[in-house]
Parts: structure tokens; C-alpha cells; sequence
């Protein structure tokens, strides 16, 4: 089995005294297909952001190989601040990505990137959101509800690109039909 390119353990997270996370762990090797599920507010959302680099625990070892990308989908993406769709969705990309699969990513989630963020539905906005931490094909995804304000052909069309990836997935979904 290959070395995980992310392992958190014995992660302890606690807000107020009450612990929300008390001996969590997560490895995610290479091409690997992990789903986080359990009742809302058991910290499946926090777990991921943990493995993103957002928050950090209380205890626990965190591992991230070095070199590994890392790209994290949260529930609510923050578009503030840009003035259009492609450059949201251009900003997650790194000095060795390729901007044309960007483009590419727009035009498959029925966006023409001149969209405003302010104007967005919530499925514009999701759609925006998978492109940027798509566009990159990163060694990692971390997607937190996916499918969240998605149509039917979008949920379809994210399916097929996410069995196609080389990327290891972590998602959180309630969405059992996706889930499978």
C-alpha cells in the first residue's frame, strides 16, 4: 500500500469544553476514494477543514506529504473580493496549472467565468466553486457537500469527472445515490 499523502491522528478538537473531536483520524493515500459520514454536527466538516489547513487542533499530529496539493470545497465558498467568476475560479490555480482547464471546467458546469459572484445562485456559486479546486487536479480533494444546490446533469456530470480523476477524493454527502 502507498504512503499516505495525508494522515491526521488522534485529532482533539473542543469549542466551549465540549469536545467535538476526540481521537479523529484520517489517512488518504494516492487515488483514494474516502466519504465522511454521520449526523450533522459531528464534526465531519471540521475533520476536513483540519486536512485542509484551516483549523487547527487542539491535539493530534497532522501529516501532509510535502509537495502534496491540497484542495478544500467548503459548504459556503467565499467569493468576496472578485470581480468575476474566472477570476475566482483562476486564483485557486498554481504557476504550474494550466489555465485552459479552467476554461474547460466552466464551460462543462454552464458557466462563461464573466459571471459576477455577488449575482450567483447557489448553484452557480457551487458550480464556480468545483471548477476552482477542480481546475488545479489536485493530489488531494477535499469536497464538503458536493452536490449541494446542484441539478441533476451537474451531480451526473461530477460523478464521471470525479471516477475520472487521478486525484484522492474526501467528501462529505448526504447524497446516497452519489455516495455510490
Amino acid at each position: 500500500m502507498a504512503p499516505p499523502l495525508l494522515k491526521l491522528e488522534d485529532i482533539r478538537l473542543s469549542f466551549g469544553g465540549t469536545p467535538l473531536l476526540d481521537g479523529a483520524a484520517l489517512s488518504v493515500s494516492a487515488g483514494e476514494r474516502i466519504a465522511l459520514v454521520g449526523r450533522n454536527g459531528s464534526g465531519k466538516s471540521t475533520l476536513l477543514k483540519i486536512a485542509a489547513g484551516q483549523v487547527e487542533p487542539q491535539d493530534g499530529d497532522v501529516f501532509r506529504h510535502p509537495g502534496a496539493t491540497v484542495r478544500y470545497l467548503p459548504q459556503e465558498p467565499d467569493m468576496d473580493g472578485f470581480a468575476s467568476v474566472r477570476a475566482y475560479v483562476e486564483a485557486g490555480l498554481g504557476p504550474a496549472d494550466d489555465p485552459h482547464r479552467a476554461t474547460y471546467l466552466m464551460e462543462h458546469l454552464g458557466l462563461s467565468g464573466e459571471e459576477k459572484p455577488a449575482e450567483l445562485s447557489g448553484g452557480e456559486a457551487r458550480r464556480a466553486a468545483l471548477a476552482r479546486v477542480m481546475a488545479p487536479e489536485p493530489d488531494i480533494l477535499l469536497l464538503d457537500e458536493p452536490t449541494n444546490h446542484l441539478d441533476l446533469s451537474v451531480i451526473e456530470w461530477l460523478e464521471d469527472e470525479l471516477q475520472r480523476t487521478s486525484s484522492a477524493v474526501v467528501l462529505i454527502s448526504h447524497d446516497r445515490r452519489f455516495l455510490e
